[in-house]
């Protein structure tokens, strides 16, 4: 089998396990964890996120074999099973493990051509067939070839359940010419039935009477289960968006974690050395500390406080912690940290006089990240529906491997970014002129699909939309300010309504996984004299859409009707920029209604920019 190439951060997201990946004549799926390759040096250490989600570390794809380097080759499997013929349409299924595309042997003479069938053709001149873009899948996840001997032998109304099929079924892929699923025509030529159209199968009750039968391709020929759902399994397009939705979980590596001396102490093998003797006070053992500093020249002192800080859990929150829980400890080494030259987590803090008065009058502290890691990690995935955000649970893993590993698949990449936070007076203020009622029908929706999933939906505070919105229309403008593609750019917010531990912050961030994760232009557009003409300009951007007035009045609109005045035109983004997958967002938040520009949170800046008194 021909080798085929994929990126190896591709592996993990968007086309991680048990997503379909169309290459050149023929469509494969990555298979689960169970055969992934071992590489010991591709694991990836990260404490903090490991112990979130109850792992012992991550492991990324393995680098293809070359000359004078250890690599490997992720597995896939063939799916979908079903291919047809392009010459005389004939449609064979396919084995799981085949290495190649089937190649055509039928008997049946070409549509329309008279020319000899492909069963008399030389070997080497047999056509390769094509797999069928149609597959089914249900919402736990299962997904399996379209049913087309049942409908092939079905009358439009029929039960799938009802159908007996002929004996030995040779079926026929014709299209017609006719637009839509009506001109595609399935006919099994050995019984004769009458041809069938599609016409009919991609509705949600369609395949009414066909039971889900709990197909795992992916985990091999065992990983069918029994699958549980009630309602019939919906067909999809092999590339639709909503065939496979990944669910990830990220983290900003941050001290003590980005030391590079915790690195070392955090490997296995390292960290049995080093605590193979502590003490019965919980000390290590000074000997082993000498001689490893000895060996990996390190500075004794710093070693010894690295590992008495992770004997001690310094870092560490509970296991049970939320989300907000999470971000809260990257939210404060943001704004505490002063990282230098030797670690992961490289921070600037500029002094706010140097920004001008409108900058200062909304905004409490900037930080430039000159340098920072962040680790991806797929935790599960769901098909039909987006999973629940930000809700990370053994029970997802199952999904990717028969076993349950002690780890999961992930990245690290590297990059830059802008981090800042609002002033909690202006978000008061801006609170006390808005009617938060206006988000209820969007709470309401996000209730109702949480009710579907069985799960309790998080709680989200009016504030996520202005803080949300605006670091989307501040990553459509920094793709025309600074150079980098909008998929390269980055979001992640920082909103808590806590006691003590309230968030209201945005970090910018792009982490590509390549070059452009490191180019520095970003970081100058957060320093004095740049920020400002980038605020400027992207509120301006805000303040209108092509698809207004529908898009200002809408009251839901976008994925699960989650989004109010935010549409492709105006605020969303590539699905690799945002978290939330452009959900939560509403510019009449940022910049008011035209009848009403009190209710934005920045009316100061729109209403200078209306008034000509722009400032330059």
């Amino acid at each position: 089998m021909a080798l085929k190439s994929l990126r190896r951060s591709q592996a993990v997201i968007p086309f991680g396990i048990g997503a379909l990946v169309d290459f050149p004549g023929q469509s494969l799926m990555a298979a689960g964890l169970d055969v992934w390759p071992d590489q010991p040096e591709c694991q990836i250490r990260d404490d903090r996120l490991a112990r979130r989600l109850n792992v012992a570390y991550f492991r990324s794809p393995p680098p293809p074999p070359q000359p004078g380097f250890v690599g490997d080759y992720l597995p896939f499997v063939r799916f979908p099973l079903w291919h047809f013929c392009p010459r005389c349409r004939t449609m064979k299924k396919a084995n799981w493990n085949d290495t190649s595309p089937p190649r055509c042997d039928s008997q049946l003479m070409p549509l329309r051509t008279g020319a000899p069938s492909c069963a008399t053709l030389p070997d080497k001149k047999q056509w390769r067939m094509v797999p069928l873009r149609f597959v089914v899948a249900c919402e736990h996840g299962h997904i399996d070839d379209f049913p087309w001997i049942e409908w092939a032998h079905s009358r439009p109304g029929q039960l799938l359940e009802t159908v007996i099929p002929c004996d030995n079924p040779v079926l026929r892929f014709n299209y017609t010419g006719k637009a839509g699923l009506m001109g595609l025509l399935i006919k099994c030529e050995t019984c004769g039935a009458k041809a069938r159209s599609l016409m009919g199968s991609a509705g949600p009750n369609s395949l009414k009477g066909f039971r889900c039968k709990g197909n795992r391709p992916w985990l091999g020929p065992h990983g069918r289960e029994n699958c549980i759902s009630l309602d019939p399994p919906r067909m999809l397009q092999r590339g639709a968006t909503n065939l496979h939705f990944s669910k990830i979980a990220s983290s900003i590596l941050i001290p003590p974690f980005s030391d590079p001396i915790r690195k070392l102490v955090d490997d296995a093998h390292n960290w049995s050395i080093l605590t193979s003797g502590v003490r019965e006070d919980g000390t290590p053992d000074e000997s082993r500390l000498r001689f490893f500093a000895e060996i990996k020249k390190l500075d004794l002192d710093r070693l010894r406080q690295v590992v008495i800080q992770k004997l001690n859990g310094v870092g560490f929150e509970s296991d049970s912690q939320t989300e907000e829980e999470y971000r809260y400890s990257e939210y404060k080494a943001m704004l505490e940290s002063t990282g230098n030259t030797d670690q992961e987590f490289i921070t600037e803090k500029p002094k706010m006089n140097n920004y001008s008065s409108q900058i200062r009058e909304y905004i409490d502290q900037v930080v430039l990240v000159k340098k920072l890691a962040e680790t991806r990690v797929l935790t599960g995935f769901s098909r039909i529906n987006p999973p629940p955000y930000r809700e990370f649970d053994r029970k997802d893993q199952s999904q990717l491997s028969l076993q349950l590993k002690p780890w999961l698949p992930g990245i690290r990449v590297y990059g830059e970014g802008i981090f800042f936070t609002l002033k909690v007076a202006k978000i008061q203020q801006w609170l006390s002129n808005t009617d938060t009622r206006l988000y209820d029908e969007i709470f309401a929706n996000h209730q109702r699909i949480y009710d579907k999933l069985g799960r309790k939906p998080r709680e989200i505070p009016s504030k996520f939309f202005l803080l949300h919105t605006l670091a989307h229309i501040l990553i459509r403008r920094l793709s025309f300010e600074c150079g980098y593609g909008s998929s390269s750019l980055r979001e992640r917010i920082y909103c808590w309504e806590g006691e003590d531990r309230s968030m209201n912050g945005i970090l910018i961030y792009t982490a590509a996984g390549d070059s452009e994760g490191t180019m520095g232009g970003l970081v100058e557009q957060g320093k004095p004299g740049r920020l400002e003409f980038l605020f400027q300009g992207a509120i301006k951007d805000a303040m209108w859409c092509s698809t207004d007035p529908l898009c200002i009045e809408s009251h839901g609109q976008g994925i699960d009707s989650l989004n109010r005045a935010a549409c492709h035109a105006c605020a969303l983004l590539p699905e690799t920029s945002c978290e939330e997958g452009n959900r939560f967002l509403d510019r009449i938040a940022l910049v008011g209604k035209p009848d009403n520009l009190s209710i934005g949170f920045f009316y100061g800046i729109v209403n200078n920019i209306l008034s000509g008194n722009e400032r330059e």
